[in-house]
C-alpha cells in the first residue's frame, strides 16, 4: 500500500494529484500505528477473570477455609495454568492436558506436586508442560496444596 502511489502506469507521478493512493497510504500507516499502539498497551482481561472465579471454585471444592489453598488458587488463576488445564469449566485442553478440578482426589501428596511443577517431564516422561522452577517454593507449595484440596465438586 504505501509503493501503490508509485507503481501506478499513469503518466501523472505527483503525489497531490493522486489523492486517492494518497490518503489510502495515510490511512493505511496510520492504523498500523493505531493498532500497534492498542496491542502493546492491552492488558490481560482472561486472567483476571480467572482469578474472579477462585471465591467460587472455593466454595464448590470446599477449601474456602484453608488460606494456603486460596492462595494456590489465585496463583495457579493468574500464572496462565488455565490456557492449557480445566478447572470446574474454566479455561481450555491444549496439548491433552488433563482437567485438574479432582486432583487431589489422587492422593499424590504435596511433594509430587511440588516436584512435578518444578520439572513436570521428570515427573511424567514426554510432559509437554513447561517448568514452573522460577517460582519460589512458597509459591510451588500454595499451588501443590490447592491442587491436593481439589477434591472434585461437593
Amino acid at each position: 500500500m504505501l509503493a501503490l502511489p508509485f507503481i501506478d502506469l499513469r503518466s501523472e507521478r505527483r503525489l497531490l494529484r493522486r489523492p486517492v493512493a494518497l490518503v489510502a497510504a495515510v490511512l493505511v500507516v496510520l492504523s498500523m500505528g493505531v493498532l500497534t499502539y492498542k496491542g502493546a498497551t492491552a492488558k490481560e482481561a482472561l486472567a483476571s477473570e480467572v482469578v474472579q472465579a477462585v471465591p467460587s471454585w472455593a466454595k464448590k471444592e470446599g477449601f474456602a477455609g484453608n488460606p494456603q489453598a486460596l492462595a494456590g488458587a489465585k496463583l495457579f488463576a493468574s500464572s496462565g495454568c488455565t490456557a492449557c488445564h480445566t478447572y470446574l469449566g474454566t479455561g481450555s485442553s491444549n496439548l491433552g492436558a488433563p482437567e485438574l478440578s479432582s486432583e487431589g482426589s489422587k492422593h499424590k501428596g504435596i511433594q509430587f506436586q511440588i516436584s512435578h511443577l518444578k520439572c513436570p517431564s521428570c515427573v511424567n516422561s514426554g510432559s509437554p508442560m513447561p517448568s514452573f522452577k522460577s517460582f519460589s517454593d512458597a509459591d510451588l507449595k500454595k499451588i501443590a496444596t490447592f491442587l491436593e484440596a481439589s477434591k472434585g465438586p461437593k
